[in-house]
Parts: structure tokens; C-alpha cells; sequence
């Protein structure tokens, strides 16, 4: 084939911008030619990100203390599955003995209050008694009753008889893994005691860059793939953070865990083809692809890379298009105008 044919097979832009080029097959004489389809992909691997093994705020069963605890001895580590009603902490200190007062107290105290509101309420609808009397009967009973109920949902945790009167045993509330921080002064009142993460709740929270948040699928830890679940509608710096969905018992993942995670990024016109399918011209990635007796190059942009092939965008929709794969540095060459007679 001499250099004149050849340059009436290239097509180039008046301007010398890089544009589709096209080779007949016919005149690639007796080179070994040999094609594979553009095998389509739904997202691309991007680089690794960070995250956390963790629970979403408000999905933990959390059991707070009723009062001010000197000492709790924890009977199983943190991130530990327990079984609902297995001892999980021992909460020592004399402080003990005045909650237990404290609960029979309050038991009693509502007992009494729901006594007297309920014979009171009768009155009440009689009109034999005023109003700022039954005011003051309802607001008693309620705030007795609020009181000892709280003191109730504390209780029924506490694992009897303990034979301290100094100590308390508690059960877990529920099945799933414990969570806790061992204080070193002590609980105050409202503070954590433990948390419980039901089964199903354990996933992964990564920070991922805002300009790919919206494209992400899912990410992968290893090999598994979890996909995305929630994405936050805010930023934090150049970052916005994402959960996954609940994590599988095979993934093998542990509360509190940092992990490098992969984001799977969604994109359009994506294909997976071996890497000897890639070639460049004018500094540009290209592919030759199959029409009817012609090859056509199409530009493309590489994505990344798994094993023996290249993950890459098209600037057009390849479909199930073939796509050279051997003799392509060959046809390159042509392509170049180094081709012989």
C-alpha cells in the first residue's frame, strides 16, 4: 500500500485537530486481526477513601443510668454480641442500695397517686370537687408515675438476686453488639451506660469527595461490595459523608473499624476491554472499533484498571461493538503514516 492510498484512507480535520480516523479492512493486507466486544460496566473503581465500621444515630437500643454510678465492672468487651438478658455490667458503689430505695419508693408513691386519681376523677366528673384540685391530683399522679416508670425501665434490667446490696447486675436489653467507653470518674445520671446495635445494623460511614458523591453506588472493603444507602445533603470541607447499607456477617467487619474503601462510581458509556485494545494518537487514548468493513478510531478516556483490562469512557456508546485487540500497534503505525509500500 503506498503513502498516497494511505492518506486518502486517514481522515484528519482541516485544523489538524484529532478527529474520527478509518482504515478499510481490505487494506490492512494479511495482518492478524482479531476482535472482542465492548463489555458494558455500571460504575468504575475511583481511589480509595476512608471509613468507619459504625451504627447510624438513633439505631442503637441505649441504656442510660438513672443515677450517679462510682464503679462498673463490664462483663463482656466492647463490640461483643450478646444474647437479650445476658449479664453485660456489674455497677458497684453505695449509691446502689439508694436506687433500689429510690424504685420501691417511687413504686409505692405511684401506687398511692393512681389511687387517689382514680377516685378523684369520679368526683371530678360529678363537679363535687374544683378544678385547681383535680389540677393539682393530675399533676401529682403524672409526674409520680413518669418518675417510677423511668426507675421501671431501669429495673427490669437489673438481674436478681445479687447478692452485694452495695452492687447491681444488668442484662442486656436486647440482642446485638455492645458498645460502651469505660469512664474513668464514674456515670453521672443520664450518661451511657452501654448502647446495643441490633443484628442488620452495623455498616460502613465514609467521607467521600462531594464532586463524585452523587455517583457513587457503592464501595467495596476487600471483597464486599456494599451499596450506598444514605448520602448527606451537607458538606464538611471538601468531603460529604455517606452510609452504606447494613453490612453482611461475611464481610467480617468489627464496630469501630477504619477501613480504605473503594467508591464505585456510576458513568455513562463505561466498557471493560484488554489493555492491548488501547493505542494513542496526538496524545490521545484510542480504540479501533468494527463497522461493517471498517475500523473506526474512537477516543477514549481510561478509567482505571482490573487485571488484564482497562476500564475506559467512550466518547461514544459502543454497545456490544468489537473492538480490535491484536495487531493494534500494527494499525497504529499505519495510522501514523508509517506504514510500507
Amino acid at each position: 500500500m503506498n503513502r498516497t492510498i494511505l492518506a486518502a484512507l486517514i481522515l484528519t480535520a482541516a485544523a489538524g485537530t484529532a478527529v474520527a480516523q478509518t482504515l478499510e479492512l481490505a487494506a490492512l493486507g494479511s495482518l492478524d486481526l482479531a476482535f472482542e466486544p465492548a463489555v458494558p460496566v455500571t460504575a468504575y473503581p475511583g481511589q480509595p477513601v476512608g471509613g468507619e465500621v459504625t451504627f447510624r444515630q438513633g439505631e442503637a437500643f441505649n441504656v442510660p443510668s438513672p443515677g450517679r454510678v462510682q464503679q462498673i465492672e463490664y462483663l463482656v468487651e466492647p463490640g461483643t454480641a450478646v444474647a437479650q438478658g445476658q449479664p453485660f455490667a456489674v455497677l458497684r458503689g453505695p449509691e446502689m442500695h439508694h436506687l433500689e430505695m429510690n424504685y420501691e419508693s417511687s413504686q409505692a408513691l405511684a401506687a398511692t397517686a393512681e389511687r387517689r386519681f382514680r377516685s378523684n376523677k369520679a368526683l371530678y366528673e360529678r363537679k363535687a370537687i374544683s378544678e385547681s384540685q383535680w389540677l393539682e391530683i393530675s399533676e401529682q399522679y403524672y409526674a409520680l408515675m413518669l418518675e417510677y416508670e423511668h426507675m421501671r425501665h431501669f429495673f427490669e434490667l437489673v438481674i436478681s438476686p445479687d447478692e452485694d446490696p452495695d452492687s447491681l447486675t444488668l442484662g442486656a436489653p436486647m440482642a446485638g453488639l455492645i458498645v460502651y467507653a469505660s469512664a474513668k470518674r464514674g456515670v453521672e445520671e443520664g450518661d451511657s451506660i452501654a448502647a446495643f446495635a441490633p443484628p442488620g445494623t452495623v455498616r460502613l460511614k465514609v467521607a467521600l469527595p462531594a464532586a463524585i458523591s452523587a455517583d457513587v453506588t457503592a464501595v467495596r472493603v476487600g471483597d464486599c461490595l456494599l451499596p450506598i444507602d444514605r448520602v448527606s445533603a451537607m458538606t464538611q470541607g471538601f468531603f460529604v459523608q455517606a452510609w452504606t447499607r447494613p453490612a453482611q456477617d461475611s464481610c467480617h467487619l468489627m464496630l469501630g473499624q477504619q477501613v480504605l474503601a473503594t467508591p464505585m462510581i456510576r458513568s455513562a458509556n463505561t466498557y471493560r476491554l484488554p489493555r492491548s485494545a488501547v493505542f494513542q494518537l496526538a496524545r490521545e487514548n484510542y480504540v479501533l472499533v468494527r463497522s461493517g468493513d471498517k475500523l473506526t478510531a474512537e477516543a477514549v478516556e481510561l478509567l482505571g484498571s482490573e487485571g488484564d483490562d482497562y476500564l475506559l469512557r467512550a466518547s461514544t456508546d459502543l454497545g456490544q461493538s468489537d473492538v480490535l485487540v491484536a495487531s493494534v500497534s500494527a494499525v497504529q503505525g499505519i495510522l501514523l503514516g508509517l506504514g510500507g509500500e
